[in-house]
């Protein structure tokens, strides 16, 4: 009799085990980020010309309704464009994403921070959809990856998602001008229609 009760007592909990198993599989697939290192970081630039031979086009910045940049940017050292945002994201060929009220390369754009310092920002937007960052692994080295949210989320929920894998990560565009490609992988294939309407990119070539 004790033996059987020791034999069903030692199947309930590996049968617990295993359904607790499953659901933390389960949970964690639904809040996974895919992570897409880049190898060629300090080829980094921002243009706003579409390059099909380009080993890297992404999306950037918010494009506006009249098929404008959204905000300043700099490209090759040149400033263009309108200051919608107090902060600046400079593409450092030595440290990768720079963060500050003011230019430290030739390249970048104005975009929604979603993390500074290794800190979440939160926004008041609670819209779930997928979302797309590109982020910088630690504070000083050029060590940048495109990470993509696995399920629909909230900017805040991916900000904080990203906290714990980078110490900085700005927003991309994604939706209707989603698409683009770095090596092999495409990104929002369906809005491929858009690719000529799309206004700036993050490339390397």
């Amino acid at each position: 009799m004790m033996k059987r009760l020791v034999k069903w007592i030692f199947w309930i909990l590996v049968v617990s085990a295993g359904v607790v198993l499953l659901f933390r599989v389960v949970s964690a697939d639904d809040e996974s980020l895919t992570i897409i290192p880049i190898k060629e970081c300090k080829s980094l630039t921002f243009t706003n010309r579409y390059d099909k031979d380009a080993l890297l086009m992404i999306p950037a910045a918010y494009t506006n309704e009249d098929g404008t940049i959204q905000g300043e940017y700099r490209i090759d050292g040149k400033i263009y464009g309108t200051p919608s945002r107090r902060e600046r994201i400079s593409l450092h060929p030595a440290k990768g994403i720079v963060i500050s009220g003011s230019w430290h390369s030739g390249n970048g754009f104005q975009q929604t921070v979603l993390v500074k310092n290794g800190r979440a920002r939160m926004h008041e937007d609670d819209r779930k959809r997928i979302r797309r960052a590109l982020c910088n692994e630690n504070r000083t080295g050029c060590e940048l990856m495109i990470v993509e949210s696995a399920a629909p989320m909230t900017l805040s929920d991916f900000a904080e998602e990203l906290s714990e894998i980078c110490y900085t990560a700005v927003n991309l565009d994604t939706g209707n001008y989603g698409y683009g490609w770095y090596g092999k992988r495409k990104f929002s294939r369906w809005a491929y229609y858009n690719r000529h309407r799309q206004t700036n990119w993050i490339c390397i070539k």
